[in-house]
Parts: structure tokens; C-alpha cells; sequence
């Protein structure tokens, strides 16, 4: 995102206020209210605005898919998974019953999904990632299953509610309901720097110390534990800080108990500086203290934790300032395409001691080391854990591009978007100022989970959504192309290659167990469940649980896709399914969200031994 513009660029405004009374009388004469307020005309209706096309690469016509292009089929099938569901009467509270298997018995907690659920109204449509957050729990005990959904109710979100039409301007969709829109985005977003967007509360949802909240990208929301019912911002102390989506849990190696680190990431583009913030939370759910850091303006999406540090992949980008200029204000671009890859520097890894007190002389400030071997981007984060020797082991899903609104995924096509991540492994020497690097896969992988009592520890296994599919050669470029994400894979490290950091360097992939949900079946981000009465030393003792999308049959042209979402339930060391629960209403595809061993939002424990 881009908080601001530099002011010198203000010398172009009489020319722009030109285009823009010029490209408004083209747009809605309907709008009616200003900027930044909540009272606005409907946005503009379907084929009047030849601008409503959401999901193009930045800057690019759409290509149009060969019919040669491998892989068309299995796209369709999967992009059926970003539908749009109606906020109203939609909600539901019930028992779910297997339709193979059974639910283990000695699986226990929750289940909770977050993810845009709702992004149509009154006939327009914005990017799936600016829909409405709809929180998805699955309550387990006793070999019972209790399903429960709800919208989380932001502020914006009952404002549009009420109106029943899109108010406030996202990050994602490049028309703007605002009045005057090109203006607004010129003198309100670009010039002056006023950024903020319509919070959906849509990205996660996190359990911790007895609250729960839904999070976008950086507002969160409590919710109830029994209803899922929005209680709002501030209601707690982790609804209270400003925090994105991502966070992370760690036992302290002080023995002073496990912790929740939430984090934040502010760029103001015209001071060119970051704040980063990070959070922590004792076991209660209380704010323990901030550690704040500033350095140059930086994209960064997820983090790593450590014993010694918090670690942060500085993606290289930059503002695109003809896209900002030329598209953006006039609504031919969103704001997340207004930033762009910078190949002029290299991706840097920043080392931020947790506890500079406790770190040896010399090793007490913040650490900037460039990635001297792989000029890559990275969202996702895997794992990472401090050596004996004092280097640190950083393992992610690299990107060969830049891409905000994930286009390789959410929009395969088999020409210029595809799934192309790879699994990656940096070491990086702190007191060196080194890092190197290994691959140690190339299926495109993505949304990892690991065994989280193994967070920032060495460790083994993880576990990550993948590509099905691969056609060599197939891409205009000579690349291969990749069928879309659709199967869990667990990847288990060789045992020695986790001890010596050099044997870290050279360590590889022991074995791939792969699962695939089913012909026109794709599985959604994976969950860690540790087994009830498993043994804690043991690191795949357990269970892999995800909700899984179901296409349906290839409908008759014009005809519309039956889809559903079911629940499947893994056995973490053999990726076997062992249960499968069909949900009573579709789930489109979710962004994140966490299994909590705490029994919540489904009937007192008692009685869900009456379940069907």
C-alpha cells in the first residue's frame, strides 16, 4: 500500500483535475457524496464501466487462454472457488456428520477459518479479496462435529449493510465508490496520503488467552466464543492493537511460557521509512510489551520468530508512479497494483533482536543482510530456528515475481499466471552478514503450517498447500506450467539435516506423502492438530485438518457449477484421510486461520455426544 505521495508532485494537479472532470462525465452520474464520507450514491452497474474487471495483472490487457494452453479445465474448476455468498440468511449452527470415515476421538478443539465471503452487492462486483470476512468454526469432541458461520460486523460492513451497496474504497478492486472518484484518489489518497480502506475483517481469525478476533490488514475484531457474534475493536487486548493478519507462537527459552507475537508493518512512502511493531502476549491473553523498530520503506507480508529474533523478508519493490499516475486515479488500477518489483536491489532479511540484553556484545542491533545467491519475493513464511553455532535457518515459499492480489494463483491461466513458488531454505549468518541459499523443491507451494510447539525450534516436517499438475515447457517462455493448488503435501526434512548448521546447508528433502482430495476437489490452507494424549515429543502426532472445495461436474455451457465444501481430516504421519464431513453450505476459498485445542463455539461438551 502507499500511505503517501511526495509532495513535489503536486505540480501536476491542473492537468490531472482536467482528465479527471473529463474521465468522470464517462463514468456514474450517479455518485453523489464526497470523499470520505459514508453517504454515497450505488456504484456503477454491471457493463457500464468498462473498469470492473478485478482481477487482470497489473498494468496488462487479460490474456486471452489458448486453447492449447494446458491445464484449462482444472482452472475453471478451481476458480469456482471464489463465489460470492449472500450476507443474509446465510448463517447457520449444526451438527455435520461424516460422509467417509469417522471423527477421531482423540482429536479435540476448534477449527477456525476466516476468509471474503461476500463481494457482490446489488449487482457489482469488487475482488474477491475485498469481500466481506465470514469466520468459519468446526467444534471437535468426542468424535462429534459442530459447524458454525458468521460475517464479522465492521463498522463499514453494517454501514453497507444498511445501504445495501458498496461505500468505501478497497485495496484490491480498481473502481472506487466515492463521489468524484479520479479526484479523490489524486488529492485525498496520492497527494495527501489518506490511505485507509474499508476494514472487511476478513483475513484471519486467532484464538489466544480466552479472546478471539478476526483481523484485515491491520484492524482486528473480538468476536464471541459462543456465537461467533462481532463484539469489536478494542473489546480485548488482542483486538486493541492495531495488528495484521499474521503472527506467530513461541515457547520462551526462559521457561517463562509460551507467547503470542502479533505484528504490524506501516510504510509511509513519503518520509520512505517502515515502522515495524511487534506485539507480545502472554498465555492470558495480555499485552506484555511492543518492541518497535523504524528503517527504509519496505513491503513485508509475514515474519519469522526466534529464540534471539524477529526476522523479516524486505520483498525489493517500489511505487510504480505511471501506474499511481496514469491508471490508478482514473480507476484503470487498484491500489495494490501502485507498488512494483524493484530489480535494481536485492531482497534483504532484517534481524531484530527479541532480547538485546541477552544477546553477546556486539550482536545487541538490528541486523540488514541481503540475499546474496536468489533475488526472489516471499509472503508466506514456513519456519526458522537459531543454530548452536549463531547463524539462523529461514525456510519460506519463494516467488520468482511480484504479485499483491496472488494472480498465479486466484487467477491461473496458463499463459502469463500460473503457480511457480518454490520451496526455499535461506541460512543466514547474523555476524557474517551472509545468507545462503537452497531450494528444496520446485512444486509450487504455498500457505505452510507447521507443528506450531515446533515454532521457531528445529524441526521436520511441515506441511503446505501444492500444485497438481505439470506441463513442461508449456509457458510462452519456455517455463513449465503448473496445474492449479490443489493437494496438501507434507515434506519431511532428512533427521541429520537439522543439527549442524553446515548439514543445514546441505540438508534435503527426506520424503513427499502427497494428497490429493479428488478429481475437481481442492484443498484449502492446512491445520496442525496435535493428537489428545499424543506424545509431545513426537512432531507429526497428530492430525492435518483443512476444509476442502468441491467443483462438482463440468456444467453444460451457460449452465452454473453445483459447488460445496466438505472437511477433511488427515493422519498427519501418513497424509491418509480418515474423515470427511460435509459442510451445509458452500465456503468459498478462505485466506487464513488457526485450529485452537480449546473446545468453543459449538454446545457444552456434554452434549455433543448427542451429535448425529
Amino acid at each position: 500500500m502507499i500511505p503517501s505521495m511526495p509532495s513535489s508532485l503536486s505540480s501536476s494537479k491542473s492537468s490531472l483535475k482536467q482528465r479527471s472532470s473529463q474521465a468522470a462525465s464517462s463514468r456514474r452520474a450517479s455518485r453523489r457524496a464526497p470523499c470520505r464520507s459514508l453517504a454515497v450514491a450505488s456504484p456503477p452497474q454491471r457493463g457500464t464501466n468498462t473498469n470492473t474487471n478485478t482481477t487482470r495483472p497489473p498494468n496488462k490487457t487479460p490474456p486471452t487462454p489458448s486453447s492449447k494452453a494446458p491445464f484449462q479445465e482444472q482452472y475453471a474448476s478451481y476458480k469456482s472457488g471464489y463465489k460470492s455468498v449472500p450476507s443474509k440468511g446465510y448463517e447457520n449452527a449444526c451438527f455435520v456428520a461424516p460422509k467417509e470415515g469417522s471423527v477421531p476421538t482423540d482429536m479435540r478443539g476448534t477449527l477456525l477459518r476466516n476468509g471474503p465471503a461476500m463481494f457482490e452487492r446489488n449487482g457489482m462486483e469488487k475482488s474477491y479479496l475485498d469481500g466481506d470476512g465470514m469466520v468459519v468454526s468446526i467444534a471437535f469432541e468426542n468424535g462429534k462435529a459442530f459447524f458454525r458461520n458468521k460475517f464479522v460486523q465492521t463498522e463499514h460492513f453494517i454501514e453497507e449493510e444498511k445501504q445495501d451497496k458498496f461505500i468505501f474504497p478497497s485495496i484490491f478492486t480498481e473502481w472506487d465508490p466515492r463521489d468524484n472518484a479520479t479526484w479523490c484518489r489524486l488529492v485525498d489518497d496520492c497527494l495527501m496520503g489518506n490511505l485507509e480502506r474499508k476494514h472487511n475483517g476478513a483475513y484471519n481469525v486467532i484464538d489466544w488467552g480466552g479472546s478471539l478476533v478476526a483481523v484485515d490488514y491491520k484492524k482486528p475484531y473480538a468476536l464471541s466464543r459462543t456465537d461467533l457474534s462481532t463484539l469489536g475493536h478494542g473489546n480485548c487486548d488482542l483486538s486493541s492493537a492495531m495488528h495484521t493478519s499474521h503472527y506467530r507462537i513461541i515457547d520462551e527459552g526462559d521457561g517463562s511460557g509460551r507467547r503470542l507475537v502479533a505484528f504490524l508493518n506501516e510504510v509511509n512512502w513519503r518520509t520512505r521509512t517502515t515502522t515495524a511493531v511487534f506485539y507480545v502476549f502472554d498465555e492470558q491473553g495480555n499485552e506484555l510489551r511492543r518492541d518497535k523498530y523504524d528503517f527504509n520503506a519496505a513491503y513485508v507480508h509475514d515474519f519469522i520468530l526466534t529464540e534471539n529474533y524477529y526476522v523479516l523478508f524486505d520483498c525489493p519493490i517500489k511505487i510504480d508512479l505511471p501506474t499511481v499516475f496514469g491508471q490508478y486515479i482514473f480507476e484503470t488500477a487498484c491500489l495494490s497494483q501502485s507498488i512494483a518489483e524493484d530489480t535494481t536491489r536485492k531482497p534483504l532479511f532484517r534481524l531484530m533482536p527479541r532480547y538485546p540484553e541477552r544477546m553477546p556484545e556486539g550482536q545487541r542491533d538490528v541486523v540488514t543482510i541481503e540475499s546474496n545467491d536468489k533475488f526472489c519475493y516471499a509472503y508466506h513464511h514456513v519456519n526458522g530456528f537459531d543454530t548452536e553455532d549463531g547463524r539462523l535457518v529461514f525456510d519460506t515459499c519463494s516467488w520468482d515475481r511480484f504479485t499483491l492480489y496472488f494472480q498465479d494463483i486466484v487467477a491461473p491461466d496458463g499463459v502469463k499466471t500460473f503457480p511457480r513458488m518454490r520451496l526455499s531454505r535461506f541460512v543466514i549468518d547474523p555476524v557474517a552478514g551472509t545468507s545462503e541459499h537452497v531450494e528444496l523443491d520446485d512444486t509450487p507451494c504455498e500457505l505452510p503450517i507447521v507443528n506450531w510447539d515446533w515454532n521457531g525450534k528445529p524441526y521436520r516436517h511441515m506441511y503446505l498447500s501444492t500444485s497438481v499438475g505439470r506441463e513442461p515447457g508449456a509457458a510462452p517462455d519456455g517455463t513449465d506450467v503448473h496445474g492449479p493448488m490443489q493437494a496438501l503435501t507434507k515434506v519431511s526434512m532428512k533427521e541429520e539435516g537439522c543439527g549442524e548448521v553446515d548439514m543445514c546447508m546441505l540438508s534435503s528433502v527426506e520424503s513427499k506423502k502427497e494428497w490429493v482430495p479428488g478429481t475437481n476437489k481442492f484443498a484449502m490452507e492446512p491445520f496442525f492438530v496435535a493428537r489428545e494424549g499424543g506424545d509431545p515429543t513426537d512432531e507429526d502426532d497428530g492430525y492435518i485438518v483443512c476444509l476442502v472445495h468441491d467443483a462438482g461436474e463440468t456444467p453444460a455451457p451457460g449452465a452454473e457449477r453445483d459447488v460445496s465444501t466438505e472437511c477433511a481430516i488427515l493422519d498427519a504421519k501418513s497424509m491418509e484421510c480418515v474423515c470427511r464431513l460435509e459442510l451445509p453450505v458452500f465456503v468459498p476459498f478462505g485466506v487464513h486461520g488457526t485450529f485452537t485445542r480449546d473446545y468453543c463455539l459449538g454446545p457444552e461438551p456434554q452434549h455433543m455426544s448427542a451429535g448425529n
